[in-house]
């Protein structure tokens, strides 16, 4: 075996490892492929059922197909499988959730299902009227509460002292009485054993931010750098990047900031160019799907094969000193990255050549398969014809064909290719009703990627204490009405609060008025039509304003007929100014919508103008994120152009 075959089989190797084997994931989701994504992270986490990265890349590949459900689940399991170290705001997070949820919260009992209750600690009840109390606007009493309780478990107990103590800072700061709440902290601090305690500590430098001294600052920025020292934390770099450019040291800013913005498209699965060229190297990803992924940093591997040279040369934009490169490999990976060089060099004879030849190798390669017949449809190549009507070839081609239909039987360009080679191979009628399948699949697809009526909705899921981005659909629909009884909102559907169901009915009509204004041509049959709306995951009541953006959207797609992206979320507050003017007011939690629309892999979200301030200093998401897919507007004419496009106007 020569050295390049040694050098390859170690790296091969590798492959076998976790690590590698959720680096390819990665690489699939990135391209789209989340059915084999979906199924490399099923065999990690079944060699591993607690690896915790491989079930949040789980929970992306739910969430980017819309299992909801599915996907807050492995985000539970991340939870509960994660090392988490600073438990008490969580803690504290989820106490004042229970507080506010009087349906499953209050009492001695808590509602985890359907005939299914737990019974609360005392602790637990003795906390939780806390922020009962502080809901009630008794900040005081609730303070006070949390000095009786801390005083009943100094010595009975030090973690419910150690957790009334920072929920007295809490309630404090909630109360903007920033002096008190730092003061609770520092005393604390004194005390034996809680002088480098991570939850108090943490609490002080949000505190030490927010009172914005620059000794208080620098104090912050002395904390970060001891927590960084014990775990690498997103909103650690985020925070030590804010701190410092308040501060006015550039340099370190920029550091942290670069540093915040690897680790969160780390975090957020995001593949780097390193990542891509080692999966590239050892199993085949067609390089045309390679080159639009849009890569979360550019580092050089050290000490590359030539494949991985040429494939990390094609990544950066050089596709003939990749060609020259790889020029005379015969391996079976080489040939088919040779093929892929010269089909995008528009060089299809030598593709099909170079494809061929790699098949007669390696026959089980699916996608130099379907490239093949998707080809031999365009031009009916007499090479291609040959090779799949050999019996030897036919046979277990269309078995393979036949696998990846049942497994994906939704993906028409799949039935194309079974339609083509049973043209080649096989009986006419069973190519004609493959045709027909394609074709209704194709049309199906056209619709679902610009529905009427669909829109993304950018929202916030509150998961055991933790705020999670989550998108989801808002759905509008429209049925003939009887004469004189159109024009209105006869259904809303799915588990609404009775506000946030008020307020779907005021923005109804504010847009219904919106429309008839602003398209007075294409909204005269507006009146004859009856109108249903439905929010999607209703297993948990929906509530809050910020829904009325994606409503509105949702609304007039169906009233103008036009179809609505859907790779493009929305949240905002609607207010109507005038019958023709909707502003779009300020939501709450932006950064973790913008990570939810990150973590779908959205091209474009629309926020609020009102959040920009907020969302550039954030410590949670890097403002290149923002830069990247945030689109922010300050009222309904705006949003209208983001979402449709400039022609909306004059369609």
């Amino acid at each position: 075996m020569s050295a390049r075959d040694q050098a390859e089989a170690a790296r091969t190797e590798e492959l076998s490892s976790t690590d590698d084997r959720l680096r390819s994931a990665r690489v699939l989701v990135e391209i789209g492929d989340l059915y084999d994504a979906e199924a490399a992270v099923a065999g990690v986490l079944e060699a591993e059922p607690s690896h915790v990265a491989a079930f949040d890349l789980l929970a992306k590949i739910k969430h980017m197909r819309g299992e909801l459900t599915a996907a807050i689940a492995c985000w539970a399991q991340v939870h509960a499988r994660s090392r988490e170290t600073l438990t008490a705001q969580m803690r504290l997070s989820s106490l004042l959730q229970f507080a506010q949820d009087s349906e499953r919260g209050s009492g001695q009992f808590l509602v985890l299902g359907p005939f299914q209750l737990w019974r609360k600690p005392a602790a637990h009840l003795e906390l939780e009227e806390v922020f009962r109390l502080f809901l009630a606007r008794r900040p005081d009493e609730a303070r006070a509460r949390c000095e009786q309780l801390a005083s009943k478990y100094r010595d009975r107990d030090v973690d419910l002292y150690r957790l009334a103590v920072l929920a007295g800072a809490w309630v404090a700061e909630l109360s903007g009485d920033l002096d008190g709440a730092r003061t609770v902290l520092e005393r604390l601090g004194d005390e034996r054993g809680f002088e480098t305690d991570g939850d108090r500590i943490l609490a002080l430098a949000r505190i030490y931010e927010r009172i914005g001294t620059r000794e208080l600052l620098e104090r912050a920025v002395h904390i970060y750098r001891h927590l960084e020292r014990h775990f690498e934390r997103v909103t650690v770099l985020g925070r030590l990047a804010t701190l410092y450019r308040r501060l006015g040291d550039r340099e370190e800013s920029a550091r942290y900031e670069e540093r915040f913005l690897r680790l969160f498209r780390e975090r957020m699965h995001r593949p780097s160019l390193s990542d891509v060229t080692r999966v590239a190297a050892r199993s085949y990803v067609p390089l045309a799907k390679l080159s639009r992924i849009n890569l979360a940093a550019r580092d050089p591997l050290r000490d590359p094969s030539p494949r991985e040279r040429a494939i990390q040369l094609f990544l950066e934009g050089d596709p003939d000193g990749a060609r020259e490169l790889l020029d005379g490999w015969g391996e079976v990976l080489d040939l088919r990255y040779r093929a892929d060089l010269a089909a995008l060099a528009g060089d299809i004879p030598e593709a099909v050549s170079l494809y061929l030849e790699s098949l007669e190798t390696d026959p089980a390669e699916g996608r130099v398969v379907q490239w093949l017949l998707a080809q031999y449809e365009t031009d009916s190549s007499p090479r291609i014809r040959d090779y799949f009507a050999r019996p030897d070839v036919a046979g277990p081609a269309l078995e393979r064909l036949l696998a990846a239909v049942r497994m994906r039987p939704l993906r028409p360009s799949l039935w194309r290719q079974l339609a083509t080679l049973h043209r080649i191979a096989g009986p006419a009628e069973e190519a004609a009703r493959c045709d027909q399948r394609a074709e209704a699949l194709e049309e199906a697809g056209l619709r679902a990627r610009r529905e009427v009526g669909r829109a993304l909705a950018d929202s916030v899921y509150h998961l055991i204490g933790r705020a999670k981005g989550l998108v989801h659909e808002i759905w509008a629909t429209r049925r003939p009405a009887p004469p004189g009884r159109g024009g209105f909102l006869e259904e809303i559907l799915g588990n609404l609060t009775p506000e946030f169901s008020q307020a779907v009915r005021n923005a109804f009509l504010s847009v219904r008025e919106y429309a008839r204004a602003k398209w007075p041509h294409e909204t005269q049959e507006i009146l004859d039509y009856s109108y249903t709306y439905k929010v999607t995951k209703e297993d948990e009541p929906s509530g809050g304003a910020s829904a009325g953006l994606p409503s509105a959207l949702a609304f007039l797609s169906v009233f103008l007929d036009r179809p609505l992206p859907q790779d493009i979320a929305s949240s905002g507050v609607l207010v109507a100014d005038s019958h023709d003017v909707l502003v779009v007011r300020a939501v709450g939690e932006p950064e973790y919508k913008v990570r939810g629309a990150y973590n779908r892999n959205l091209r474009k979200v629309i926020l609020p103008e009102a959040n920009r301030s907020e969302l550039d200093g954030s410590p949670c998401v890097p403002r290149a994120i923002c830069d990247e897919i945030v689109h922010y507007v300050s009222n309904l004419d705006e949003a209208v152009i983001a979402t449709f496009g400039p022609d909306a106007w004059i369609r």
